[in-house]
């Protein structure tokens, strides 16, 4: 049965916020239903990630006919054309990085949504994807929640939990979350519309939170535990900023390493030194309390065997 141009006008308003390759798909799979949008706030990102999707957002939004504004915020003049053009009932939010004004979110009569990259009350704040490789989570996810004042603390609407294996990386673990959110998105969208989607409060008391990551965080301390390492390795490597260091003085990306089990025992340990050269490409350097079997590290055009890089037994990595 055709919508009627009744039914047309007393349908919610649907209002998308987001960006990045996540909100990405998300949009595009809430227009493949036939949802008819009211607006998308696209989000800018920064110039230095190389998974940019602010072309791709802005180029869906304007195939399906649907106004698209692209920034970094939701400052005062998006703000009032919010509020008093678009009047969303509805507003979804993924792949935003700022707060969304507390007037949008109390406007919207069916509720503003968003969704967070780990199983809440567990993981709130900043980086979750990166937090959950490099602290050691076996298990990652996505929580599908309504918006408050306090950050990610907000009723659940729906969660998927996503086991990880013990290998597992930051960008693998961003596809499964990727997937998961779209799953979320279009089993609760019938029910968000409708106003009878579930609405189940979080347990505070059970509430773990991770702060935000800056640059300096990716730098490598050889003197660490080896599986300490690895996982930064794992958690930051592309396209994320990756795991730093420095080796004779010039910065060097680790994109690509493993623990070395068994490792020899070296009693005289220089955490950093290189002590091995496989002859598969790889090199072997002291940590803390073992070795790492560094594969792939970043060249001038791209990632490259770590040995076409280090190259001494005697240039400590870090120095």
């Amino acid at each position: 049965m055709h919508a009627t141009s009744s039914d047309a006008a007393d349908a919610p308003r649907v209002l998308f916020i987001g960006g990045t390759r996540r909100g990405h798909q998300v949009l595009e799979a809430i227009l493949r239903t036939g949802e008819r949008l009211t607006a998308v706030y696209g989000l800018e990102q920064d110039e230095h990630e190389a998974d940019r999707f602010d072309e791709q957002v802005r180029a869906t939004a304007e195939r399906a006919g649907v106004p698209c504004r692209m920034g970094r915020r939701i400052g005062p003049d998006e703000e009032r054309e919010i509020l008093e053009v678009h009047r969303p009932d509805l507003v979804i939010v993924v792949g935003w990085r700022t707060m969304v004004p507390m007037s949008v979110v109390r406007s919207a009569r069916l509720g503003c949504v968003a969704a967070h990259d780990s199983v809440l009350p567990r993981g709130r704040g900043f980086a979750p994807t990166n937090w959950t490789i490099i602290l050691g989570h076996d298990v990652g996810g996505v929580t599908l929640f309504h918006m408050t004042e306090a950050v990610d603390a907000g009723d659940i609407v729906g969660q998927r939990a996503i086991p990880l294996g013990a290998r597992a990386t930051a960008p693998e673990l961003y596809a499964a979350v990727t997937d998961a959110t779209v799953e979320l998105v279009l089993e609760h969208l019938p029910g968000l519309k409708a106003g009878t989607a579930p609405r189940i409060p979080q347990d505070h008391t059970l509430a773990t939170f991770f702060c935000a990551r800056t640059p300096d965080d990716c730098d490598i301390d050889w003197s660490r535990p080896t599986i300490e390492i690895d996982r930064l390795i794992r958690g930051l490597t592309h396209p994320y900023l990756g795991a730093r260091t420095t080796y004779q003085g010039e910065p060097l990306t680790i994109w690509e390493a493993e623990p070395l089990v068994p490792a020899p025992v070296y009693e005289g340990r220089v955490p950093g030194r290189p002590v091995g050269f496989p002859g598969d490409g790889s090199v072997d350097v002291l940590t803390g309390d073992g070795v790492l079997r560094v594969r792939r590290v970043a060249g001038p055009d791209g990632p490259v065997d770590a040995a076409g890089v280090i190259r001494s037994f005697r240039a400590t990595l870090g120095r």
